[in-house]
């Protein structure tokens, strides 16, 4: 039992986990009073996602890896079926009824995609080449679409975050990521234009957060008065004022970080500012540590992915980022991202107990 927990990484497993506890917490606060469903559920949804993760732990990451093209298709399946069959809520249609419930396969998508071009490259001598490029996005294009047209913009950014890491850091040439940068800023334009209006609407927000305070920038204005309330300490415990008066959007979903900020204060704020930073930088180093391909690869999608949607989510509850409703890791309200992010941390676990058990650079 003591080698058995020498050979996994808790310094990983033990700040997901209080994360996830602490996400139970908080949304129990800022839903005080209105329901008690989103924190039952996700107190719930935060047992089976440890579990995930310890299942995960102990499963040979390879025998996962191997089943990427089945899952991508799988995927990509049940996105189709969203398009035609899901649920719609709030003019967006991205769910899937279960019986018990509903699930969203768009958070799914995440860590499937990570997986398959983990399983693309795992051949491939490094560095790779434009041809490579080309392959991996073929396969991002088809579930980045059929997201975007769901609506949501911030499910499908977040699916090319862990593959910037990836291919930056599989030592892809400077003129590919130039290259790349070019084209992005070419086709720009034109990825604006077929945005809906209210996607729009959230990026010129960006730039004048006082045009709309009662529509477009409403979320926004409300995020930075809650944030800013809560000064070095915080209101405390249930007694947010915006988001027990109603004034706060999403307070326990995207806009979770600013429910926080308000009531535990700026010490409680920075200190999960640098839990995400710590995470995202330990999984990278053992991106760097290991040398089996596939499990570098994860580890870098695994590590980035949490690293930037951690960052655009805390970013765009300040002003900084545009509004593009995208989940803070592990502590927003939300079934799926908390069991796709487990089982990700699960692969990542899995990957340093194989590395530790075998004691010799894979």
């Amino acid at each position: 039992m003591i080698q058995t927990l020498k050979n996994l990484d808790l310094t990983i497993i033990v700040p997901v986990v209080l994360l996830i506890l602490f996400s139970v917490i908080s949304i129990y606060s800022a839903t005080y009073g209105e329901t008690d469903i989103y924190w039952k559920k996700q107190f719930i949804f935060g047992i089976l996602s440890i579990f995930l993760i310890l299942i995960f732990t102990f499963i040979d990451y390879k025998k996962i890896l191997n089943l990427a093209p089945y899952l991508y298709i799988i995927g990509i399946l049940t996105l189709i079926y969203v398009k035609f069959f899901g649920i719609t809520i709030l003019g967006a249609k991205r769910w899937i009824n279960i019986g018990i419930g509903t699930i969203q396969p768009s958070e799914f998508m995440k860590f499937i995609i990570i997986i398959t071009v983990a399983y693309m490259l795992h051949t491939v001598k490094l560095p790779i080449t434009w041809k490579d490029v080309l392959k991996i996005i073929a396969v991002i294009a088809i579930p980045f679409i059929l997201i975007l047209k769901q609506p949501d913009l911030g499910t499908a950014l977040s699916i090319l975050f862990p593959i910037i890491f990836i291919l930056f850091l599989a030592e892809i040439d400077k003129k590919y990521i130039i290259g790349s940068i070019l084209t992005i800023l070419v086709a720009s334009p034109f990825i604006y234009s077929s945005l809906e209006d209210y996607q729009k609407k959230r990026i010129k927000a960006l730039f004048n957060p006082e045009a709309d305070p009662t529509g477009a920038t409403y979320h926004l204005i409300q995020s930075k008065i809650a944030i800013g309330s809560g000064e070095l300490y915080g209101k405390g415990f249930l007694q947010g004022t915006q988001s027990k008066l109603l004034f706060l959007p999403e307070k326990h979903n995207d806009f979770i970080f600013a429910s926080i900020s308000e009531e535990w204060g700026f010490i409680v704020s920075i200190t999960l500012v640098l839990i995400f930073f710590y995470l995202g930088v330990k999984i990278l180093y053992w991106g760097e540590r290991v040398k089996d391909k596939p499990a570098k690869f994860i580890c870098y999608g695994v590590g980035g992915l949490i690293s930037i949607q951690a960052f655009v989510n805390i970013a765009m509850t300040m002003g900084l980022a545009p509004v593009v409703g995208i989940t803070l890791p592990f502590l927003s309200y939300g079934g799926s991202s908390l069991l796709s992010f487990a089982i990700m941390i699960g692969l990542v676990s899995s990957i340093i107990r194989e590395y530790k058990e075998q004691k010799l650079q894979f």
